[in-house]
């Protein structure tokens, strides 16, 4: 475990000191702590993400009390650790102290994060957008489906998995008056190309 404090002008003595107190409780999930002068504080974790923003959510001390954001970063190619592909970012916020954090951590392909919609009613839609794109599975939530993708889309768009131009398009059908599942055809109209110079 290792810290980077390069003191921002927001960061005071006591959350310093509060900091130090989150090592101590959770020293074995936590890898290391970023503080940075862009008014940065992230706190990578190795697992058991839930309860490390459970505790930063209802201890005095930090009272983090909203969740700004949730998303994740395929880092497939730029990743140290191969089997952990996806980087994912909380971006939790005392409303009293204006303080944020970052919490960050690496999941593989294989692995899943647990929901925070008891903790943070607002999850709900990230987390399920975080399923869509990436296919990180969130454990315990309550309504895990596709929001942004077409209805019989197989797999995740930021994953880029799939091919560029699908197998099956989806249209409506005038005749038939439905909604109708084709096999996919593409068609390049010929074309003459003039190679002279106007």
């Amino acid at each position: 475990m290792y810290f980077n404090l390069d003191f921002p002008l927001f960061v005071d003595s006591l959350f310093i000191k509060n900091m130090f107190l989150l090592k101590n409780n959770f020293g074995k999930y936590i890898s290391c702590f970023l503080i940075k002068k862009s008014d940065n504080v992230s706190v990578f974790l190795k697992h058991n993400v839930s309860n490390v923003i459970f505790f930063l959510k209802n201890s005095s001390y930090f009272s983090f009390n909203q969740l700004l954001d949730f998303t994740t970063i395929d880092r497939l190619q730029m990743s140290v650790k191969k089997d952990k592909r996806f980087e994912f970012f909380y971006l939790l916020v005392n409303t009293n102290s204006n303080y944020r954090i970052f919490i960050r951590g690496f999941v593989s392909s294989f692995e899943s994060l647990r929901s925070l919609h008891s903790l943070y009613s607002c999850s709900i839609w990230l987390e399920r957008e975080v399923w869509d794109m990436f296919g990180v599975f969130i454990v315990e939530h309550p309504d895990l489906r596709r929001i942004l993708t077409d209805y019989g889309f197989f797999g995740h768009p930021f994953r880029k998995d799939f091919p560029l131009t699908g197998y099956v398009e989806l249209r409506y059908d005038e005749v038939n008056k439905c909604i109708v599942n084709e096999p996919l055809e593409l068609s390049q109209e010929f074309r003459f190309f003039k190679f002279d110079n106007p």
